[in-house]
């Protein structure tokens, strides 16, 4: 087995072109992505067979460098192909991006396990509303310029506690941001449980709690139907009249485009 070294990351970082480096930190930025939401952020659109082959091609050469690798898990069955197949980041990849940062090569680093159904449906719903905010920001005055996955996004609230959501993510135009956290709720978790998370950030807001920019994040629940966000919405309303101001919901589907209309109205 090769020793990873900061002479050998240097050099493989030379191998790598510019929508290389973008694949491999939208990796680490997300955790996991499908081959088919890959393709939607890094590959010509134009040509859907060449984007497809292309998309193909750089992920085997990527695989091959070890810097990402397949779980053993595909959405959508042996039908969808490749483009079925998840991604992530191996432990090369994740020294590749902190020697990129200037930061300390961590030491151990394990790889990702395939994990249950459930958790993959879960990252990949917050993944997918990376990738739509970024396919909608190149039509629009916008971009993403901040998503973290937990842990990275977790935030401290002071006394060894922190905030565990499920993402922190950023959009900016020329004139002003947004700053979200983001609950990615799959319907699991009893109303109580939820009531006691909407507390847990309002107490940390309404005693002049700040994010990770300095500014008091908003918090959007996504859910999975219209059913489950609206039962969501009658928890925060219940709260606070105040909190629908700091507190909403609404679908997975309908996330990006309820984050960017609210951009627009800053």
């Amino acid at each position: 087995m090769r020793r990873i070294t900061t002479t050998y990351l240097a050099t493989l970082t030379d191998q790598l072109s510019e929508r290389d480096r973008a694949i491999v930190a939208d990796l680490e930025r997300t955790r996991v992505l499908t081959g088919a939401q890959l393709q939607r952020l890094h590959f010509d659109p134009v040509n859907q067979t060449a984007r497809a082959r292309d998309r193909r091609r750089v992920l085997q050469r990527l695989t091959d460098l070890d810097l990402v690798s397949t779980l053993d898990r595909r959405i959508g069955g042996i039908r969808a192909g490749s483009a079925g197949h998840i991604y992530t980041l191996t432990p090369t990849g994740r020294r590749l991006q902190a020697l990129r940062r200037g930061q300390q090569l961590p030491k151990r680093l394990r790889r990702l396990r395939t994990p249950g159904a459930p958790f993959l449906t879960h990252a990949l719903a917050i993944s997918e509303i990376y990738v739509t905010l970024t396919e909608i920001s190149r039509h629009q005055d916008f971009q993403v310029s901040t998503f973290h996955t937990e842990p990275a996004c977790w935030h401290p609230a002071g006394n060894g506690r922190y905030i565990h959501p499920d993402a922190y993510l950023v959009l900016a135009t020329p004139t002003h941001q947004d700053c979200w956290w983001l609950e990615i709720d799959q319907a699991t978790e009893s109303l109580p449980r939820i009531t006691r998370k909407c507390r847990t950030y309002l107490d940390f807001l309404t005693h002049g709690g700040l994010g990770p920019d300095g500014v008091p994040p908003r918090i959007l629940f996504t859910t999975p139907d219209a059913t489950r966000s609206s039962a969501i919405q009658k928890v925060i309303t219940r709260l606070s009249t105040e909190t629908d101001q700091l507190i909403c919901a609404t679908t997975h589907a309908d996330a990006p485009k309820f984050l960017t209309t609210e951009l627009a109205e800053p």
